[in-house]
């Protein structure tokens, strides 16, 4: 392959990569911007209130001190769980309040 062919090649997977970034955004059909702040920090509250719950119930596991490798993967393996269905939750009651997620390029 030749370098010119090389460039061509390259800035196309270029232009390709980016034409396929987006962003996602809630959208309302009659909605306002500040009824969609309004939601989206409500939301946003009832999900952690739901995940201290959670924690309450079950608190996260410790890693123990020292260098136990399975435990601190344990540990985070948990946060990670926890913070998936802290975005669950969130989308849930976005959803149940009429929102809808919805792509567009972020080079519009």
């Amino acid at each position: 392959m030749t370098t010119h062919s090389l460039k061509y090649l390259c800035a196309g997977a270029l232009a390709l990569g980016l034409s396929a970034c987006s962003v996602t955004e809630w959208t309302l059909p009659g909605g306002s911007e500040d009824q969609l702040a309004f939601d989206r920090q409500e939301c946003r509250s009832l999900a952690r209130r739901e995940a201290d719950r959670i924690l309450k119930r079950q608190p996260l596991p410790q890693p123990d001190a020292g260098p136990v490798i399975g435990s601190e993967y344990d540990a985070a393996m948990a946060r990670y769980d926890l913070s998936r269905q802290i975005d669950r939750m969130f989308v849930s009651c976005m959803e149940n309040r009429g929102y809808r997620r919805a792509s567009r390029s972020l080079f519009d």
